[in-house]
């Protein structure tokens, strides 16, 4: 095979990649990109807490000052414009927060609570504009969760607007034209929907067979029938009822036959972590990654925040070399993940 053809081929498998890194300096970035020696990535994702020391320590963001000029290092030594993601819902799951020097903002919960669009529209605007002015492109937010269970993991973080599919719908498309407009990518979560789920699949499996309910999907819907949603993220939830085998990140039954084929999802699916436990307890990389590609899943979110590993860019390169080697997935798999992403990019201006 030719160089071009082959380096080709590795800059597609590098925009599956999306990951998170140690440091939080330009030098920092510098020794980040020199670690994987020149293999491409798609993105990067940013915490403000490093949650594998014990106690938490300090992670990528300290300051507006800090972010804008860490974000600006490690675009500058991307091949590729990346990705720069972060979680910034608002409320307990907030990145980016006022103690840092950063705007107030409000959980998505207590949005709901106060259920105006006024309110809605201002935040929205106001959050999406910092994430712009500090040089991100990428939130992973807003949930689409229904608020269905008050004792779920992420109804107990007030991470949920509503339990009306219509109210979070609405409210939601002024989340995401909001961030748009701003050109920063919002991440709709956690699809087939996480709301009635009672445990955290940060853990391990979480089964929903029995509480969770199709009105879960109206949300989504509701936004795609619109043509709001330019990304998706997965949730590692298990039901046998959608598939009796695999949890919802894994399952091609799931992502492409339900939401793709029957829901008609064109944009990018994004994967929740795979480093979590209800995954990574229970399948090699090399399984995920397989299992992950049949389920057309286009970007990898490796957060390396849960379990810090140093190698993981270029452990996921040579798995899917390997795997394409094996003939266990093929090019055309690859070609469509990186042609979406490269779409998603060309949308707000990265490239």
């Amino acid at each position: 095979m030719m160089n071009s053809s082959l380096n080709h081929i590795e800059t597609m498998i590098g925009q599956m990649i999306l990951v998170g890194l140690r440091g939080d300096s330009p030098e920092d970035a510098k020794i980040f990109f020199e670690s994987f020696k020149g293999l491409p990535i798609g993105g990067v994702i940013l915490y403000d807490q490093n949650v594998t020391m014990s106690p938490p320590s300090s992670h990528n963001i300290h300051s507006p000052e800090q972010v804008i000029a860490f974000n600006k290092a490690l675009q500058s030594l991307s091949s590729v414009p990346l990705l720069i993601g972060v979680d910034q819902e608002g409320g307990q799951v907030n990145r980016l927060k006022e103690s840092y020097g950063f705007p107030p903002s409000k959980s998505w919960s207590e949005l709901g609570q106060i259920n105006d669009i006024e309110e809605t529209q201002s935040h929205s605007n106001n959050m999406a504009s910092t994430l712009s002015d500090h040089g991100f492109n990428l939130n992973f937010a807003p949930v689409l969760d229904l608020s269905v269970n008050p004792d779920s993991f992420i109804a107990k973080k007030e991470r949920c607007f509503s339990n009306n599919p219509v109210s979070v719908s609405t409210h939601a498309e002024l989340f995401i034209l909001s961030h748009l407009a701003q050109n920063v990518v919002p991440v709709c979560k956690h699809f087939p929907g996480q709301g009635s789920a009672g445990g955290d699949t940060h853990e391990g499996i979480v089964d929903v067979a029995k509480t969770w309910s199709e009105t879960e999907l109206k949300p989504y819907q509701n936004l795609m029938d619109q043509d709001y949603i330019p990304a998706i993220m997965t949730s590692h939830l298990f039901h046998k009822g959608l598939d009796p085998e695999l949890p919802a990140t894994l399952s091609s039954k799931i992502l492409t036959d339900l939401l793709r084929n029957k829901m008609g999802f064109e944009g990018v699916i994004i994967s929740d972590d795979p480093q979590m436990g209800a995954l990574a307890n229970h399948y090699d990389l090399k399984t995920i990654i397989r299992l992950m590609i049949h389920a057309s899943v286009d970007i990898f979110c490796f957060g390396n925040n849960l379990f810090y590993d140093p190698i993981i860019v270029q452990k996921v390169h040579s798995t899917i070399v390997e795997l394409l080697d094996e003939g266990l997935i093929t090019i055309t798999q690859i070609e469509q993940s990186f042609n979406r992403t490269m779409q998603l990019k060309k949308s707000i201006g990265l490239i």
